[in-house]
């Protein structure tokens, strides 16, 4: 796509995704920018870039990872994607580069689009805070502006001399239930008196294939606990049903959804998660929930050499103490059915005053909003 230039006031805009909760956000954001300004859009992204009008370049479903050993079996996708993007970069000149998470890939492309004197912004940046610290210092390098969604990564990039942000986490006011309990139960079809369980596996393949044998031996033990259970499965929407096929048989008493991820997690007595976004959705809705998560033996030694915080997931490191109790690596299904039977008999009142601490500390702010604004004063430079 070459660039337009026969309008002087269409700014073109790249941006670059590396999976499904970046590119959520960067559509809401997009949704922001074209109420406000006339803008081209293109870069990496998927279906909902693509609602949004983005001309996709590359889908980054080739390239998403989960852990540092599926580096090797991408490799060739990336550098194809990285190739193509650069390519892109040279030949369109846009008036600015709109990076959203996905460090390894972005922060690469932030340097050659440094070399081409194209403004880059970093909206929902890396947790230099948690792991790979001295990525801060390319970020100093390459990066024009860093948007920040936590409330304490302002400091830390401002430490460095970074030009940052912080505008609220969007889940604060976008996680809502869309319809009331018993809407909800009544349209899945469970009866009054059950116990709600939702299971979360991940939004990727490869994190479902890790973590529902697990997930559905837990629920087992569960279910030999406690007489009437309902267990949900709400499935992303870019998760093709038929990966579920090889669970079939344990998946026979479950209840997949599509669609209604806030409601199942809203609804519900107890959720089961896997590390990431939905950790913190379940903060938002008040749901008690215990997170897990499982990579390859070589990530996750890798990862504990590099990884300097004592929590994976964002309630806890936001809390700065385990209000969801982790199980990272070792998913015991006896461990987890005690945790989550205790958690169950203590309800939703017993973490009330955690989550409502965790709320407080994100704010409440319109976070597109104020990030469309510092990317619209961008564009007028």
């Amino acid at each position: 796509m070459q660039k337009d230039n026969t309008n002087p006031k269409i700014r073109h805009i790249v941006i670059v995704t590396g999976e499904l909760s970046g590119e959520m956000h960067a559509a809401e954001l997009v949704r922001s920018i074209k109420k406000s300004v006339p803008v081209e859009l293109s870069g990496i992204g998927s279906q909902r870039l693509r609602d949004e009008g983005m001309n996709t370049i590359y889908d980054y479903r080739n390239i998403s990872l989960t852990g540092l050993s599926e580096i090797f079996s991408k490799l060739p996708h990336i550098k194809d994607a990285y190739k193509k993007l650069k390519e892109h970069l040279e030949q369109t000149s846009p008036s600015l580069l709109i990076l959203v998470d996905f460090p390894g890939f972005n922060l690469k492309i932030a340097r050659f689009a440094r070399t081409l004197g194209i403004p880059t912004i970093y909206f929902i940046p890396p947790q230099v805070w948690a792991w790979r610290k001295k990525r801060i210092l390319r970020i100093k390098q390459y990066v024009d502006k860093v948007i920040c969604v936590l409330p304490f990564e302002k400091k830390l990039y401002e430490e460095y001399g970074i030009d940052a942000a912080y505008v609220g986490h969007p889940f604060v006011s976008t996680v809502k239930q869309t319809s009331t309990k018993e809407d909800f139960l009544r349209r899945t079809g469970i009866g009054k008196g059950c116990t709600v369980i939702t299971i979360m596996p991940g939004s990727r393949e490869n994190e479902i294939d890790r973590h529902m044998p697990f997930l559905l031996r837990s629920i087992e033990k569960i279910k030999k606990r406690m007489r009437r259970i309902a267990v949900l499965l709400p499935l992303a929407d870019n998760i093709d049903g038929s990966v579920l096929e090889r669970f079939r048989e344990g998946l026979k008493d479950c209840i997949v959804i599509r669609g209604q991820s806030y409601d199942a997690l809203a609804h519900c007595d107890l959720a089961i998660v896997s590390s990431g976004s939905a950790t913190l959705e379940a903060a938002i809705l008040g749901t008690p929930s215990i997170v897990i998560y499982r990579v390859s033996c070589f990530s996750y030694c890798i990862a504990r050499m590099l990884v300097t915080i004592k929590h994976i997931s964002l309630p806890n490191i936001i809390a700065g103490k385990e209000v969801f109790p982790e199980f990272i690596q070792h998913i015991p299904p006896e461990k987890i059915a005690e945790k989550a039977l205790y958690m169950i008999n203590n309800g939703k009142d017993s973490i009330k005053k955690d989550l409502d601490g965790i709320l407080a500390r994100l704010g409440r702010y319109d976070s597109y909003e104020l990030a469309k604004d510092i990317v619209v004063e961008f564009l007028g430079k």
